[in-house]
């Protein structure tokens, strides 16, 4: 489906790592962008697009004020990327987890009942399914091991209810581990490729535990190529991964390599979180079947470009 540059997208989550590559892809691209903010929010990501969106100020967990951002924008298309994040195993309190994670997307789909709109799409996690031991796939029995992931997956079900019921174009994405430039500081991959670039030690935990690691540029040719296919995905998840399984070590590896390091690599000094495993992957089989897009980028090609964003913009 062709689309129009006139068309207007909402985004939320667009101050966040995913949601600022997402915004400035659109920007580029000349669409009329909007996006929806908590006051609090830090804009540095996008600071420089200011000029070129237009900012709503709204706490998702406010229906009243998500109803008149809505109203406002009347969008043809949302990108929901907002969420009560986790790093590290560590979340914000349980109210705040459940409330934005939850009560969020529920309060966007009420505001949006009465509206036509060509997508929602929605954004979640690999966590929901649980820990396995092989690549996992959509049909797969969830059993998430802590709040975080039960929010999300509480969220994807009614995204798909909604869908359902309604007929909406609402498609949602189990999203595995993204990295790349501008990644949110104390997450993994930012303080690794920080502490290497300035030869300091990189305490880690343990070697074989692995990811699935997908690059954000990937990523968000995935989602730009799901918001035109949404009529004919509503209600359906995927998968959105490399397909390949990675372990920390070679990851690490792999950063060292790039950036001469001198790192001292400290294994072991962190505690296995409850939804590590020595083997995560996803299984694309189904978005590979639904959609023209396949990653371009392997962990290499990758980690190159988010290290010679660090040398730019983070390592001083």
């Amino acid at each position: 489906m062709a689309q129009r540059v006139d068309e207007s997208y909402l985004i939320t989550g667009a101050a966040g790592f995913i949601g600022s590559h997402l915004t400035r892809r659109l920007v580029h691209n000349g669409y009329d962008v909007h996006v929806l903010v908590r006051s609090t929010s830090d804009l540095f990501r996008i600071a420089d697009l200011k000029d070129r969106v237009k900012v709503h100020t709204a706490d998702l967990t406010d229906a009243s004020a998500v109803t008149s951002a809505i109203e406002a924008v009347r969008p043809d298309g949302v990108f929901h990327l907002a969420a009560s994040n986790i790093r590290r195993g560590v979340t914000a309190g349980d109210k705040d987890v459940v409330n934005v994670n939850i009560l969020g997307v529920r309060n966007l789909l009420e505001a949006l009942k009465n509206h036509v709109y060509r997508f929602f799409i929605q954004t979640g996690s690999f966590l929901e399914y649980g820990v396995s031991h092989r690549p996992v796939r959509e049909t797969d029995r969830c059993e998430p091991s802590e709040l975080y992931s039960v929010t999300k997956l509480a969220a994807t079900r009614y995204g798909q209810a909604v869908a359902k019921r309604a007929g909406k174009p609402i498609v949602g994405f189990r999203i595995f581990t993204p990295y790349g430039p501008a990644i949110q500081p104390k997450r993994f991959v930012c303080e690794v490729i920080s502490h290497a670039l300035k030869n300091e030690p990189i305490d880690l935990t343990v070697p074989d535990v692995s990811r699935d690691f997908i690059f954000v540029e990937d990523l968000v040719d995935l989602l730009i190529e799901a918001s035109q296919k949404a009529n004919d995905c509503k209600g359906h998840v995927f998968n959105a991964g490399s397909g390949v399984s990675t372990p920390l070590k070679d990851f690490l590896d792999a950063v060292v390599r790039e950036t001469n390091s001198l790192s001292q690599l400290n294994w072991n000094k962190y505690p296995l979180l409850a939804y590590d495993s020595k083997f995560w992957q996803a299984d694309m089989e189904k978005t590979f079947n639904h959609f023209v897009w396949r990653p371009q980028h392997n962990v290499e090609d990758g980690i190159k470009k988010t290290v010679e964003w660090f040398k730019n913009n983070y390592a001083k």
